[in-house]
């Protein structure tokens, strides 16, 4: 255990000290206030665009301060990054010399991405609130941030936006390749589930986004519901450790040279 733990250590560091974390976090937090701004200029508060909820209702709310978790593919990024990195520059070989059982390595990887992930999840939500009190005061919309659905749509935001760091780095232990490992991943966050959804609306709730959307209360899908959010977040939760469990085998067996 105390192995595990140091190895936990060596790689959050070697994760939170990188250039490349910070340009992830200017990226998410710009992703944010996009949505934000997005969120509250394309709904009305008395009346809103066809199948888009009023500004002033629950699920507009709702859906408001659910951009604290609209970026959460920059962490998904850096758990993708985290273990391709290691062997497009390299170092994989130095740190499996330097511990040689590689389920260990990847096991850490699982536990310390997500703690940097976290703090990408809370300058989100930071960010959000603090975008969102004076924007909605100007479209004359009162809320209570303390009451209703909002404090489980920002903790359902956190949980998702730091799962999908554990998703990613389950994904990039299991293909490896640095580009083709993050192309697949922006395609199928951003178009491919998106099109999958669309053909087959009820498996939409099954599939990760659907998952995640569930975390944050979100809006239900074409064609069915979400699941609740306590299913969906044990879903989420699974495609992580299922993710994670096969890239740890997959590293165990191949080559790493």
């Amino acid at each position: 255990m105390r192995s595990l733990w140091r190895l936990v250590r060596a790689e959050w560091r070697k994760v939170a000290t990188t250039r490349v974390v910070w340009g992830l976090l200017a990226g998410f937090l710009a992703w944010t206030a996009i949505n934000v701004f997005a969120q509250v200029l394309a709904s009305g508060q008395s009346g809103a665009p066809s199948g888009v909820p009023a500004l002033d209702s629950p699920q507009g709310l709702r859906n408001v301060f659910a951009s604290s978790g609209s970026a959460a593919v920059f962490t998904l990024l850096l758990g993708v990054l985290s273990v391709t990195g290691e062997f497009r520059h390299g170092t994989a070989v130095g740190t499996f010399m330097a511990s040689p059982r590689r389920g260990r390595v990847i096991a850490a990887k699982v536990l310390a991405v997500p703690v940097v992930a976290l703090g990408f999840a809370v300058a989100g939500v930071a960010l959000t609130v603090a975008l969102a009190w004076p924007l909605l005061a100007w479209k004359g919309v009162d809320f209570d941030l303390s009451t209703g659905q909002l404090p489980t749509v920002l903790a359902g935001c956190v949980a998702a936006v730091t799962l999908y760091a554990v998703l990613g780095v389950g994904f990039g232990a299991l293909v490896r390749n640095q580009v083709a490992a993050l192309a697949v991943a922006l395609v199928w966050m951003l178009l491919a589930e998106s099109l999958v959804v669309s053909f087959l609306p009820e498996v939409g709730r099954w599939l990760p986004g659907g998952a995640a959307s569930a975390m944050t209360l979100g809006q239900p899908l074409r064609g069915g519901d979400l699941l609740s959010q306590g299913a969906g977040a044990a879903l989420f939760a699974a495609y992580g450790i299922v993710l994670s469990v096969l890239g740890a085998l997959t590293t165990v067996r191949r080559d790493i040279t």
